[in-house]
């Protein structure tokens, strides 16, 4: 009975567990989505609790969110930098902040629609998470055209020429290169 109880006072004071889902509505891709998810420390010198009554503007609450950067590392063993910004609702004010959250290294292996998600502990013990979508673009040595062939050789003129020594022309390959060069005896 006494747990009951204090089931109910926690339940009828907004405290009860909650999880809460905010969506960057400015991000949004098509098509299927591949997930990575961030989970802010609740404990040490990174962590940051929020409060999960979002329908209140008296504490500080996040409203929205919006994330504008992500940096894809060169290594696929490297961590992902993104930037978020997020709406907090304090008093009657609202404040946008700025936060860096790096994801754990992910090889993205084809373009499209990737969805990160950043989960907060909130005071309450409820979570809060940010989710937002990306569109990654990747390029393989697949796209790499190294069969290309001699089209024409110009002068500086633009007139047609064969390869002489000692005489500046310009060389056009059938994948659009453009080479200038002098070639000496």
């Amino acid at each position: 009975m006494k747990n009951l109880l204090l089931t109910l006072l926690l339940f009828m004071s907004g405290l009860a567990y909650s999880q809460t889902v905010i969506t960057d509505t400015i991000n949004q891709c098509q098509g299927d989505t591949t997930t990575l998810t961030y989970i802010v420390p609740s404990t040490g010198s990174s962590a940051l609790l929020l409060n999960c009554d979002t329908t209140s503007i008296t504490f500080y609450s996040p409203v929205a969110t919006h994330l504008f950067s992500v940096n894809l590392p060169s290594n696929p063993n490297d961590s992902i930098q993104t930037e978020w910004t997020i709406d907090f609702g304090l008093d009657t004010n609202l404040i946008i902040e700025p936060f860096s959250f790096t994801f754990a290294p992910y090889t993205f292996t084809e373009s499209g629609c990737y969805r990160f998600n950043v989960v907060f502990t909130c005071l309450t013990g409820g979570t809060i998470t940010l989710t937002s979508t990306w569109y990654v673009s990747t390029v393989g040595i697949d796209d790499l055209q190294l069969n290309k062939e001699l089209v024409k050789v110009v002068d500086l003129m633009g007139r047609p020429s064969e390869p002489t020594p000692n005489k500046i022309l310009i060389y056009y390959y059938s994948d659009g290169t453009i080479i200038k060069q002098l070639k000496s005896e």
